[in-house]
């Protein structure tokens, strides 16, 4: 699974799929203060976008993928000012 909950942030691996999407949003819900973890993230599902601009949780790590980092990271940051 590319999502999961470990120490105090929800962490993105590899690519997630829109599958993913539920289990984020769960993780969210159960988790009401943890960050998410993008260091190792591939692509992501826009279904799994949508939790994550939703959510409006701090953000860690720089993800190796382009357009994650420079377009969707700067967006994220900017929806937990």
């Amino acid at each position: 699974m590319s999502v999961a909950f470990a120490g105090d942030a929800i962490h993105l691996a590899g690519d997630c799929p829109v599958e993913d999407a539920e289990t984020l949003l769960a993780l969210l819900q159960e988790n009401a203060a943890a960050a998410i973890d993008i260091n190792d993230c591939g692509r992501l599902h826009m279904a799994v976008v949508q939790v994550l601009f939703a959510a409006a949780r701090p953000v860690r790590g720089e993800p190796a993928n382009v357009f994650v980092r420079e377009w969707l990271v700067p967006q994220m940051l900017s929806a937990t000012d």
